[in-house]
């Protein structure tokens, strides 16, 4: 005999199972109208990687309740098992013992996957009402993470958002960038394959940058190889962590009156106690070329040294030496 069958008899499972189908036809039809109406997410819909409507319709209100507590919900949350007899909500959040703990007191277990854990129980009964009051006690427990959530990086959520562009002037733009590094991150791979493939004798200045060529980013490999020869020793460059900006960054020191050049175009330039530079702008567009062109005019201004760059002493750039270059 099913297990189910034990807990809850063929009659209840056969409520489960017409009421997670109902719901699930509910969804299809809300998701099917908000891409036809409105296809553009919002930024709480950019974060998690889908339309809230793609969420079960009973969850939404638990689904934004314990996003503003600092929980990512998957969509693959709500009724689960073969009937839809059991309840879990999935995401990506930590769980301490003392909230565990407190769960296991209201009867509702945490399991913990590689990437996600998940919350669940068993209704006592195929009733929503019943169901959402659960959750809500379950919301009530989970403590206030107060820290910034951070987009989703599941494959579906990188989907959504390579098809789904926001109306919000800040949201499209980070799209578009992340767009355009994701293109560049895609030819960087196949460079590299290439190369690994080909030619394993890195050149002198590969040498001293610890990289070989198709390892730099390619809007910004001319502007790092032209300012190691001038005798600047970088270290990083391209698309910083915030995806709209572009940095070179190493053991080099950039003059004053370069400096208000370079500030006059827009370029930041900061260097810290120990002389380490960053030279940094963000960009008008996610355009590759018109990146290329502002790097082409940053390198054009600063100064030629007049000597070799030194190399750059990075622990990545220390293990392709010791990998790749002979003695």
């Amino acid at each position: 005999m099913n297990s189910n069958d034990t807990i809850y008899g063929k009659r209840v499972l056969h409520k489960f199972s017409s009421l997670r189908d109902l719901e699930e036809k509910r969804r299809n039809e809300t998701v099917k109208h908000r891409v036809a109406t409105n296809p553009h997410p919002t930024g709480f819909e950019y974060l998690v990687g889908a339309f809230i409507e793609m969420y079960a319709p009973y969850l939404k209100s638990i689904i934004n309740r314990l996003y503003k507590k600092g929980y990512v919900i998957d969509t693959s949350s709500g009724f689960c098992g073969e009937y839809g007899e059991r309840q879990a909500v999935i995401g990506y959040f930590p769980i301490n013992d003392i909230t565990r703990g407190k769960l296991n007191g209201l009867g509702v277990k945490v399991h913990i996957y590689t990437n996600t854990k998940s919350i669940m129980f068993y209704p006592e009964k195929a009733d929503i009402d019943k169901i959402l009051t659960k959750w809500g006690k379950i919301a009530s427990i989970l403590p206030d993470r107060k820290q910034a959530i951070q987009p989703v990086k599941s494959i579906e959520a990188s989907r959504f958002r390579s098809g789904y562009i926001p109306q919000s002037p800040t949201l499209r733009r980070q799209r578009l960038f992340e767009h355009l590094r994701e293109k560049v991150q895609e030819e960087m791979v196949n460079g590299i394959k290439k190369r690994l493939a080909t030619n394993l004798v890195p050149t002198k200045i590969e040498s001293s940058l610890g990289v070989f060529v198709e390892m730099l980013e390619p809007q910004v490999r001319a502007a790092v190889l032209a300012i190691n020869r001038k005798g600047y020793s970088t270290d990083v460059s391209g698309f910083k962590k915030q995806v709209d900006g572009q940095m070179i960054e190493g053991d080099f020191k950039v003059d004053k009156t370069t400096t208000g050049k370079l500030e006059k175009l827009g370029v930041k330039v900061e260097t810290n106690p120990s002389g380490y530079t960053r030279v940094q702008f963000s960009p008008d567009k996610a355009d590759i070329k018109k990146i290329k062109l502002k790097w082409d005019r940053i390198t054009s201004l600063l100064l030629d040294k007049g000597y070799s760059a030194s190399p750059s002493m990075t622990r990545k750039a220390r293990d392709f030496r010791s990998k790749y270059v002979k003695s």
